[in-house]
């Protein structure tokens, strides 16, 4: 069985994030088993979670299953807010997000 986003029952990790990152697994191992070989690509739950501070400053904190951070973007420290996180949650994602409710992507 193959799901990706809030269909799986994982532990965590049903973010556009995660979507992003486990699907072409998916689509790999979906390859896979039609061919009748052996799916061989495991998801390592990443998730990605950006947390506003306050106006113009946020967190991005990006991890595994197992809690580990898996900073993807060398330009934020996970631990630290950064207007560049807060300038992604606020002006990127929030109207991304937006468009998919809307029904435009």
């Amino acid at each position: 069985m193959f799901g990706i986003g809030d269909i799986n029952g994982t532990p965590r990790g049903k973010t556009a994030a995660t979507v992003k990152k486990s699907a072409p697994l998916v689509a790999h191992n979906l390859v896979e088993v039609i061919a009748g070989r052996q799916a061989d690509e495991t998801f390592d739950g990443y998730t990605s979670c950006p947390l506003i501070t306050r106006e113009g400053s946020a967190m991005l904190i990006e991890f595994d299953y197992e809690g580990r951070l898996t900073p993807s973007l060398p330009m934020i420290e996970p631990l630290n807010d950064s207007f560049f996180a807060w300038l992604m949650k606020y002006r990127l994602l929030k109207p991304a997000y937006m468009a998919v409710l809307k029904g435009r992507v």
